[in-house]
């Protein structure tokens, strides 16, 4: 498991990371606020198109080969960036990061639940999440400080040497990927026939409406910073404040589960997370930016490991990985449409209303979790 948590923190922190670079890149090359969207929604293309299949390919093929994929485009990409500093570029930079982040996380959670007993399982996608977080932390500030003190460009070469752990794990130690789930039954498969299960249906397509949200916190926190005047090193302080308290959230969240239901737990961690992105947008000192972004991570960051852990819980023998790829497709749907909705209302209206938009989502999630 800790070998599992240490390619997600790598490949997750280049993920992350990328979005802050590129987002601050754009704007720096003249970028408004609508293709600063476009780029957002380029990095859900990939995983649009290749979810189900990435999730087919793990449950057939193991682990290693989608694993092996996905960190050598995610390191593609980040050379792409450093080589090719422009506009265009950029746009290569979020397809690139989008196709290696679908085979990565695809895998890394599908190796996840074949870890270890069935009780232990909840556990360990716990420790997953707190791989996330982790990622979440070193992925935003690293890239703040590393634009402030080298440049956009050399963000992306610094970036590219994360890579170079998980390829190393993967030649050396390939033993770590060969957990295997159990195996399907034989014949067509189709992901209109695993939409048919309601509990599955409802869980896609709460985990769409959630991780959107989240994705656009990352995105457009660089905008709505931007244009109030904080640097690059302040607004990786601001989303690494965001990253620890979806940290604390997650070595919380066992203790909760044995007070409440996954269903309660969600309502109110939703609700208290819509509330601090309808304030956020008011604020302007980056104290209380600060403390809102820890107020939305704490609610937000229960969402994901609840996420994962029933999701795999509900999946057909030997289609973990499908189930995965379903679901992750639901989260690309919500991230291309979202980005592309959100930056045509910033470049409009500016950016409260995006901000109100994300805090409507998160309480339609609440209300659907207690319903």
């Amino acid at each position: 498991m800790p070998l599992i948590i240490f390619f997600s923190i790598a490949i997750h922190s280049c993920y992350l990371g990328s979005k802050v670079v590129l987002s601050l890149f754009a704007l720096e090359l003249g970028a408004n606020q609508f293709t600063v969207g476009v780029l957002a929604a380029l990095y859900a293309l990939m995983p649009l198109a290749l979810g189900i299949y990435s999730g087919r390919l793990a449950d057939t093929r193991g682990m290693r080969l989608p694993l092996a994929i996905g960190a050598a485009c995610t390191g593609l990409a980040m050379l792409t960036g450093f080589l090719w500093q422009s506009l265009l570029g950029l746009v290569a930079v979020s397809i690139l990061v989008g196709a290696g982040f679908v085979f990565f996380n695809v895998s890394i959670q599908n190796l996840t639940g074949a870890y270890g007993e069935a009780e232990q399982r909840a556990r360990n996608f716990a420790w997953l999440s707190i791989g996330y977080s982790v990622s979440a932390f070193i992925g935003p500030m690293f890239a703040g400080f590393s634009i402030d003190h080298a440049g956009h460009g050399l963000a992306f070469l610094f970036f590219a040497g994360f890579t170079l752990i998980p390829l190393g794990i993967l030649a050396f130690k390939p033993a770590f990927a060969r957990m295997t789930a159990k195996h399907a039954e034989e014949g067509k498969r189709s992901a209109l026939e695993l939409l048919g299960i309601q509990p599955l249906r409802r869980l896609i397509f709460i985990s769409g409406l959630c991780v959107a949200s989240a994705e656009l916190f990352a995105f457009y926190v660089p905008v709505f910073a931007h244009s109030i005047g904080l640097s690059a090193s302040t607004i990786g302080i601001i989303l690494g404040a965001y990253a620890a308290a979806v940290f604390v959230s997650r070595f919380m969240l066992p203790g909760l589960l044995r007070k409440y239901r996954s269903e309660q737990i969600m309502f109110a961690s939703m609700l208290v997370a819509a509330l601090a992105f309808a304030v956020f947008p008011l604020l302007r000192n980056v104290y209380p930016l600060m403390l809102a972004a820890f107020v939305i991570g704490v609610g937000t960051g229960v969402a994901q490991p609840v996420l994962m852990a029933v999701s795999y819980e509900k999946s057909p023998p030997g289609r973990t990985g499908e189930v995965t790829g379903l679901r992750l497709t639901a989260n690309n749907v919500a991230r291309v449409a979202i980005p592309l909705l959100s930056g045509a209302i910033g470049a409009a209206v500016g950016a409260a209303p995006v901000f109100w938009l994300n805090a409507l989502n998160l309480a339609f999630v609440s209300y659907l979790s207690r319903k």
